[in-house]
């Protein structure tokens, strides 16, 4: 049994022997020896691997291929997205081209809700033509144009209807307002004092007249402007205040300064409010004082004074 282990030995020794020969010798034409591995036996990670936490993960050559067609696969998707992409978008551009062209051409325009003006009259000063594309008619300045050049109406709203219709939706100023003249004629404007009419003779019966004010200037379609502009202001929240909350039956409004603004109630009680601070308030308290004054007379007439809080006063005339 020994010399059998001996003989190993001497096996051993000699490959050994046999091995640093063969380096010996690769090593004299500048070459490293052959690395041996087990066939189960796995790449061991370097120094400098194992000092930067990093693992080594050898794959196959069949995983390194599968990984090669997924990247083919993804490359040709993404071909395909461009190109399907720059068709779309290109069928789009021949669409813009032929509708801003070809198609969409106005044929018809419709005038709606128009009374102080006709519909030949709009037309004629309407900057929209037939035949010209839908798209490419400016409606914004379609709009101005009428607004300013025909006063009494207060607001324009154009819209397109494909294929081929332009509606003009007119809106006929609500209130007209008069401002009386030196040589007694009346400047009516509406209630952001856009002039409508410049020395009308006439002042329309529905109309509320604005009093004690003067204008600097008034030319149709612009809007008037007064010699004190803090009256202006102050008309401003009158006629803004009776508009937003339905006050019926004025006839007159006017201010002497930012401390004394009246309105005048169905031209027989003038409603003194004083500022137009809290001005919601002293309305509704005015208008509730002259429904218990009427219940008593329809016919009183005299100055309601509305005085800090609740408190109001009534001098009959």
């Amino acid at each position: 049994m020994k010399k059998e282990v001996k003989g190993k030995k001497d096996k051993t020794q000699v490959k050994k022997a046999e091995t640093r020969s063969a380096s010996y010798e690769l090593g004299e034409y500048g070459l490293e020896p052959p690395k041996l591995y087990r066939k189960d036996q796995r790449l061991q990670p370097s120094k400098s691997e194992k000092q930067n936490g990093k693992k080594t993960n050898p794959k196959t050559i069949q995983q390194q291929r599968i990984e090669q067609n997924k990247k083919r696969k993804q490359k040709k998707i993404i071909r395909k997205a461009v190109l399907y992409a720059a068709l779309v978008i290109g069928i789009i551009g021949v669409i813009i081209v032929l509708s801003l062209t070809v198609l969409f051409k106005t044929q018809t325009i419709t005038i709606k809700g128009n009374e102080h003006y006709s519909a030949k009259e709009i037309s004629a000063v309407l900057p929209l033509e037939k035949d010209k594309n839908l798209f490419l008619s400016d409606t914004s300045f379609a709009k101005e144009k009428l607004e300013e050049s025909l006063p009494y109406i207060y607001n324009a709203e154009i819209k397109r209807k494909l294929p081929s219709t332009i509606i003009v939706n007119i809106t006929e100023t609500p209130k007209v307002y008069a401002i009386k003249n030196k040589d007694k004629t009346y400047t009516l404007v509406d209630d952001n004092f856009k002039v409508l009419e410049v020395n009308s003779d006439k002042r329309p019966n529905s109309s509320v007249l604005i009093k004690k004010a003067a204008l600097s200037s008034a030319i149709a379609g612009k809007e008037a402007e007064f010699t004190n502009k803090k009256i202006k202001e102050n008309l401003s929240e009158l006629i803004g205040a009776v508009k937003t909350y339905k006050v019926e039956k004025i006839t007159q409004l006017y201010s002497v300064d930012i401390n004394n603004n009246y309105l005048v109630y169905d031209g027989r009680i003038t409603i003194k409010l004083g500022s137009t601070d809290d001005i919601e308030n002293k309305i509704y308290s005015s208008l509730a004082a002259i429904q218990k004054l009427e219940e008593q007379n329809p016919q009183a007439t005299g100055e309601l004074t509305v005085g800090s809080g609740k408190q109001i006063y009534f001098t009959e005339n």
